[in-house]
């Protein structure tokens, strides 16, 4: 009788009060305008809101507070059913089949243990992480952790290498979803010993492993509402937020509804949501090259940018290219995001992880074995990625002091971004991924209290990393030298060295006939002298120019003084002073040093 009522659009007050429910409907012949509508308000079962929208019926899910706004625009629009316990529906579905329940779509717990199974079937590759526990991380609202298996071949130990990560579930009701990550988990295990690219894969790669990001909502799936999309968040008058709304990147500029019982709901705030907070907190930490998201449904990859972004033509090409690359092997097609505020948006955005959200299967919770098959599809793409994918450039970035590792801004120009897009290499060692087009770059990296190096890096094809190491020099009041004296035959010309903040500290006043290519010191920095006689003549002391090892007294200077020989052919020669601090902290112990000063010698 309540359903009658629902489908006249007649709702009493303990209906619309009832918050949790999920209501399906279907809209069979809507009018351009009304469907343009309904991708605007509703969350549309496995189509686009951006770019040309397709033709035909939509079905959708509605929260009873919506139903009537879904009326206003479309009057017509059919009842179709209400979220029930999923324990129920997979019960009436293993009775009409004779199957067994136990080998269908997985709760909560049986997620847990697979995770737990497939550690102990491979321990030495593959260890269990409560996400939630990392530094940084938090339980979800009903005070649920989320779990991963990290793969690598000292999976106990953070190496320094490149990473990858495959998700599953932020929408709770796709339950086909994490039984993708979950197989892939196992057949990169069990092929360790005979596929040697997924042995390559393992051995030189951390790769993590998260199938189910929205636990809360998931146990809501099986034990309530089987339609339901959303976390498990208390709105006060409703529940949940649309975690894949919920990234910061673009937050709120479209697909995404403010109205907390859609479901399609953005959150109170950008990266709100301790399910979103774990899975930011992983990219962060880990800063993995790759990074996959799986939902349903639709049978598509999506591109990186959600339709209301600008996006440069370049980049856009530029990503087409893996995307194609990944949905190919599956045979699925591509489209934009539903919405900005999404998982890979923001990945990409906010570190430089190469993200794809990929859409399987054409329904969210289809009989188990039609996913059983869907992931023979899917697994070839994502085969593909892990092992075939590599960004145009790889390295890392650290201090000059210590070489300690820095975690650091790196931008390219040309400038291809329109959002502020960057990338990140990682706290703990320093290691980034760049990706970019084939081309001619010239990459900046900054990090606090650091100076900003500019490196230039040609590309010539893509999944061919250049490897660029890159060392920054500390900031501070710059050395100097300066010098008194014209260079005449029979003079001296006196040199003094600043190195502000170093007094105490012994320095070297090298000495060479020329500037470039310099001295390598390795990260890219260049002492600006060149390894020649003069500069052997400074290393092992000379009466020419003397001293040349000094140590800052206090105002951190140094003085050396040069006695030009009364030799008529030396005339017109050229020659460079530059004072270096030594400190033992530094990488090759040298701190810093100053722009060489010249003198030329005349009669």
């Amino acid at each position: 009788m309540r359903h009658h009522f629902l489908a006249l659009g007649l709702f009493t007050v303990a209906l619309v009060a009832q918050d949790d429910v999920s209501l399906r409907y279907l809209v069979k012949t809507p009018t351009p305008a009304q469907r343009l509508q309904l991708h605007q308000h509703f969350d549309v079962l496995g189509q686009c809101c951006g770019g040309p929208l397709a033709t035909g019926p939509i079905d959708l899910v509605v929260a009873p507070a919506q139903v009537p706004l879904l009326l206003a625009i479309v009057p017509t629009a059919a009842y179709v059913g209400e979220g029930r316990p999923f324990h129920e529906i997979e019960l009436e579905q293993a009775i009409a089949s004779g199957g067994d329940i136990d080998l269908g779509y997985y709760t909560v717990a049986e997620i847990e243990a697979f995770l737990d199974a497939q550690v102990a079937l491979h321990p030495t590759r593959a260890v269990k992480v409560n996400l939630s526990t990392l530094p940084g991380g938090v339980l979800t609202h009903e005070g649920r952790p989320i779990f991963a298996v990290k793969v690598s071949d000292n999976p106990g130990t953070s190496e320094d290498e490149p990473a990858i990560v495959f998700a599953a579930q932020h929408h709770s009701r796709e339950l086909n979803s994490p039984h993708m990550v979950l197989r892939a988990l196992e057949r990169t295990l069990a092929a360790y010993a005979t596929d040697p690219a997924i042995q390559a894969l393992v051995d030189s790669r951390e790769v993590w492993f998260v199938p189910m990001v929205n636990p809360d909502g998931v146990n809501y799936v099986w034990n309530t509402n089987n339609l339901w999309r959303k976390n498990r968040r208390n709105n006060g008058t409703s529940f949940g937020v649309d975690l894949n709304r919920n990234y910061p990147f673009l937050w709120g500029m479209c697909g995404a509804s403010t109205t907390p019982s859609s479901d399609t709901y953005r959150g109170p705030s950008a990266g709100s949501e301790p399910e979103t907070v774990v899975m930011r907190n992983l990219i962060a930490r880990e800063r993995p090259e790759i990074y996959l998201d799986v939902h349903s449904s639709g049978r598509d990859v999506l591109r990186m940018w959600a339709p209301c972004a600008t996006v440069n033509p370049t980049m856009q090409a530029f990503q087409q290219i893996y995307c194609d690359d990944l949905r190919a092997p599956m045979g699925y097609d591509t489209r934009d995001p539903s919405a900005s505020g999404e998982a890979p948006e923001d990945h990409f955005s906010s570190g430089g992880t190469l993200s794809y959200l990929i859409e399987i299967g054409l329904a969210f919770q289809p009989v188990f074995i039609d996913t059983v098959n869907e992931e023979l599809l899917v697994w070839p793409g994502v085969r593909q990625a892990f092992t075939a994918w590599a960004p145009a450039v790889r390295g890392h970035v650290r201090s000059a002091l210590g070489s300690a590792p820095l975690a650091a801004t790196i931008t390219f120009a040309p400038n291809l971004f329109n959002h502020g897009e960057v990338t990140k290499s990682r706290a703990r060692d320093g290691r980034y991924g760049l990706w970019l087009p084939v081309g001619s770059w010239n990459v900046s990296f900054a990090a606090a209290g650091h100076a900003t190096r500019t490196v230039p890096v040609t590309v010539t094809s893509l999944n061919n990393p250049v490897a660029l190491d890159v060392l920054l020099e500390t900031t501070g009041a710059s050395a100097t030298t300066t010098k008194i004296g014209s260079g005449s035959l029979g003079t001296t010309v006196t040199f003094t060295y600043t190195s502000p903040g170093d007094a105490g500290k012994g320095a070297l006043i090298g000495w060479s006939l020329g500037t470039t290519p310099g001295i390598a010191l390795g990260g890219q920095r260049v002492l600006p002298l060149n390894h020649d006689l003069l500069f052997d003549f400074a290393l092992g002391g000379n009466p020419v120019l003397s001293p040349t090892w000094v140590t800052l007294n206090g105002a951190a200077q140094a003085q050396s003084v040069l006695l030009v020989p009364n030799e008529a052919w030396l005339v017109g020669l050229t020659s460079y002073v530059a004072g270096i601090t030594v400190d033992p902290a530094y990488q090759l112990s040298i701190k810093t040093w100053s722009p060489p000063a010249s003198v030329t010698i005349v009669p």
